[in-house]
């Protein structure tokens, strides 16, 4: 790793060798300081707010679930013993003795032999009553007679119900606390509050939550081409969407997408305006060693710039920073090229980590396997990141081989100026630096984009 005064070779342009992306991450990744969580009232955030945040301490329970025993059907409650002798040949008759909503109080009256109590499901379990007979299992008349179960629970109570069957003592009653019990660890640190996880907290009965920030991300995309009216020499910004995307994608805050021109004082003055509002600043363009590329001299004043180019494909010139020790904002910088897809990629591959680790989270993503359908070019010395297409069938389903291994392949043209192949990218097949050509049928490590698991239907199976 070079010092900061070394940093000015870096951006002019030096040729150094070319580093390897996991050896860059690793160092980037070293120097992230999880942003610092904040202890925040649960009643006051609505759905939206609180989907994507991180715990940033373990989701504890505030209560027992369910809080009582209560009835795990519509029903009757009645005391087993009453009904040991009950057979299709010799039913008995119970007398109703009340009602049990769910919600409402328990009945102060213990039930008493002989009787039962109509009940719904998720209401209490009256004092004396043992067993819950659904009401599909009762009758409302001598069933000898050829009197028919019911269907439902009746409207009005009856006088008695019928029971044609023994019961198990505890039968359909779940027990107070089963689920979770006070004090009982329900989420560590770093899970991602999705629906699932939303409906643990919400039952656990806490005020508070512990959360980790909103990444903020700030976004700069650079070049006289991307701006003015359109014209045969300039082109529509598809880096600074995408790159906000990904970040909303990972639960990240973009507090700001900005453009600039091809001018070094406009540059600078838009890094250090971003850099004051966000932890993580993402510039796209002007990283190269062209005479209108001024990002790599902007970042200098508020980042160490730790590289410059990486060893990979698309995306060689990348410029990670860190943040100086004399600085404040931002703590890193990454420099992305215009190009889209090396902006794409490498937003896949250093901005999600990045933000995964100052959310506190594991920094890198799922890994599948996948197995190529055609051959596919590589540069030694680079990692390859290819936009792959998994096979799927009419109906949608991944298709995958014998040893259960995705079947992928190209997505398209793999030029780093080809978006187009992007729309039917499921994952990015990646190929280690030392490894050329790959023949058809050599297995692939993926790292999926979300949409890889939907159900889509494509036939390309």
């Amino acid at each position: 790793m070079r010092e900061s005064g070394d940093s000015q070779n870096l951006a002019g342009g030096a040729e150094l060798p070319l580093e390897r992306i996991d050896d860059l991450l690793s160092r980037l990744l070293g120097r992230v300081e999880a942003l610092h969580g904040e202890l925040l009232p649960l009643d006051q955030f609505a759905v939206e707010d609180l989907l994507g945040r991180v715990l940033a301490a373990p989701l504890r329970a505030a209560v027992p679930h369910p809080p009582s025993d209560v009835s795990a059907m519509d029903g009757w409650a009645v005391r087993a013993v009453d009904l040991n002798s009950a057979s299709s040949g010799e039913p008995v008759a119970l007398r109703c003795a009340g009602d049990v909503a769910a919600g409402g109080a328990a009945p102060s009256v213990e039930l008493s032999a002989g009787e039962c109590r109509r009940i719904a499901t998720g209401a209490t379990i009256p004092r004396g009553a043992d067993t819950v007979v659904p009401v599909e299992r009762s009758y409302l008349e001598d069933p000898r007679s050829g009197a028919a179960s019911l269907q439902r629970s009746p409207s009005a109570l009856p006088e008695q119900v019928w029971f044609a069957a023994s019961q198990t003592v505890g039968s359909h009653i779940r027990r107070q606390g089963e689920d979770m019990q006070v004090g009982d660890t329900l989420a560590e640190v770093g899970a991602v509050a999705d629906a699932a996880l939303l409906s643990v907290i919400y039952t656990s009965g806490v005020s508070e939550l512990f959360l980790a920030p909103r990444p903020r991300v700030a976004i700069l995309t650079s070049g006289d081409e991307l701006t003015g009216a359109a014209g045969s020499s300039q082109v529509r910004d598809s880096n600074g969407p995408a790159l906000a995307a990904l970040a909303l994608s990972e639960g990240a805050s973009v507090v700001a997408v900005e453009q600039v021109g091809d001018d070094a004082d406009a540059t600078r003055a838009a890094v250090a305006r971003l850099s004051a509002i966000c932890d993580l600043l993402v510039t796209t363009g002007g990283v190269s060693v062209g005479a209108h590329d001024h990002v790599g001299a902007a970042l200098e004043s508020h980042f160490e710039l730790l590289a410059w180019r990486a060893a990979i494909q698309p995306g060689k010139p990348l410029l990670l920073g860190a943040r100086r020790a004399d600085a404040t904002g931002a703590q890193f910088a990454v420099g992305v090229p215009g190009n889209p897809v090396s902006a794409f990629v490498i937003g896949m591959e250093v901005l999600l980590p990045l933000i995964r680790a100052l959310s506190g989270r594991p920094a890198y993503g799922v890994e599948l396997e996948g197995v190529l359908e055609e051959a596919v070019k590589s540069p030694v010395g680079r990692r390859s990141f290819l936009r792959l297409t998994a096979l799927r069938t009419p109906n949608g389903d991944l298709v995958r081989d014998e040893a259960g291994r995705i079947r992928v392949r190209l997505a398209g043209g793999q030029g780093s100026h080809q978006t187009a192949p992007l729309a039917a990218c499921d994952a990015l097949g990646v190929i280690a630096e030392e490894v050329g050509d790959v023949p058809a049928g050599r297995g692939i490590r993926l790292h999926p984009l979300s949409r890889a698991t939907r159900r889509v239907a494509t036939p390309n199976g």
